[in-house]
C-alpha cells in the first residue's frame, strides 16, 4: 500500500514541476492582458496543489512502511489510523484540483499567443480534460 502513496506522490511532483515551470515562464512574459493574469493564476493554484499532494503523499506512505515494519498487516487495522482514509481522500481531491488547473492552463496558454492558437489549444485541453475524467471515473468506482 506505500507503494502506490509514493506512485501517486511521484506523479504529483512531476506535474507540480510542470507546472512551476511554466509559472516562471509566464511570470517572465512582458505582455500584460487578462488572459496573462489568469494563467499565471491557474497555474499558481494548479503548483500549489499537485505539491501539497506529493508532500501528504510521501507523509502518508512513510506512516504506512513504519507501522508496517513495527506491527505487520494487523497494525493497518487500527482503527486510530482513519485519519489515513480521510487524508487520502483529500488529497486526491486536491490532486484533481491540480489536474483540472493544468488542463486550464493548456488552454489557456495557447490565447497569448493567437485566436487560432487559443482556439486550438482550449480543444485539446478540454479533450483530454475529458479523457482523464473518464479515466479517473471509471478507476475511482
Amino acid at each position: 500500500m506505500a507503494e502506490i502513496y509514493g506512485q501517486l506522490s511521484g506523479v504529483s511532483a512531476i506535474l507540480a514541476g510542470f507546472a512551476i515551470t511554466f509559472l516562471a515562464l509566464l511570470l517572465g512574459h512582458k505582455e500584460r492582458s487578462r488572459c496573462l493574469s489568469a494563467s499565471i493564476a491557474v497555474t499558481t493554484i494548479a503548483a500549489a496543489s499537485l505539491l501539497v499532494s506529493a508532500l501528504g503523499w510521501t507523509l502518508i506512505g512513510s506512516l504506512l512502511t513504519q507501522v508496517l515494519a513495527q506491527l505487520g498487516q494487523e497494525g493497518l487495522q487500527d482503527p486510530s489510523l482513519q485519519w489515513v482514509v480521510d487524508g487520502h481522500r483529500t488529497l486526491s481531491y486536491t490532486f484533481i484540483v491540480g489536474l483540472l488547473c493544468l488542463f486550464s492552463m493548456l488552454g489557456l496558454s495557447g490565447w497569448l499567443k493567437s485566436r487560432a492558437l487559443g482556439l486550438f489549444s482550449t480543444a485539446i485541453a478540454v479533450g483530454a480534460a475529458l479523457v482523464a475524467w473518464s479515466i479517473l471515473r471509471h478507476t475511482m468506482g
